[in-house]
């Protein structure tokens, strides 16, 4: 069964609550992330150096967390995040013409993918009253190439479980949900993405 993905920006006529892009607790939430976006707990902080209202009546996007992580050697060599949590040797895979043996760096994007879209699944799923026991997010990343030149793009794949609530509104979940995840949001336009549910 096949369910229209596209973000508002990508459908004419349609559109989502707030502004684009916008970082909101209806639009998204992990662990932790919700209650930092509750008005009734930033109020206090209110002229400390908060985001000044637009023209729209919203802020500036505040920024929540900040990852950071540095390569040596690239897809042949070493990548470490600032706080020593990841510290991963590097190789490319067989099929790219390396050795394998080691994390590539389209394996860590479908980690990464996965996991954040799991969330966002699980935040409009909750918000809809609808049992997410038991379900998974799998994200495929694919490598590929057109013609003889450098010309490169990342294509994904995502695909939901939800065994707990019947196909078609797993389908709307996964919709929603792929409007919320940033991770989508930052693809949009870079990236060819599907989400199916399985």
């Amino acid at each position: 069964m096949s369910h229209d993905t596209r973000t508002g920006r990508e459908r004419p006529g349609t559109g989502t609550a707030g502004a684009p892009g916008r970082v909101t607790a209806s639009d998204y939430s992990g662990p932790g992330v919700e209650a930092e976006l509750d008005p009734r707990r930033t109020a206090a902080g209110a002229g400390h150096g908060g985001p000044a209202p637009g023209p729209d009546g919203h802020g500036e996007h505040t920024t929540l967390y900040t990852a950071r992580a540095s390569s040596a050697g690239g897809r042949g060599g070493r990548v470490t995040t600032d706080d020593g949590l990841l510290d991963l040797e590097m190789r490319a895979p067989r099929e790219l013409g390396g050795p394998g043996g080691a994390p590539n760096p389209e394996q860590l994007l479908a980690a990464a993918y996965a996991t954040c879209f799991h969330s966002s699944l699980e935040l409009v799923a909750g918000r809809g009253g609808a049992d997410t026991g038991g379900a998974s997010v799998d994200a495929a990343v694919a490598l590929r190439k057109r013609g003889k030149s450098d010309d490169y793009v990342i294509g994904v794949e995502v695909t939901v479980r939800m065994p707990r609530v019947d196909r078609e509104t797993a389908g709307r979940l996964a919709a929603q949900a792929h409007r919320h995840c940033p991770y989508s949001k930052a693809l949009l336009g870079s990236a060819e993405v599907a989400v199916r549910v399985a």
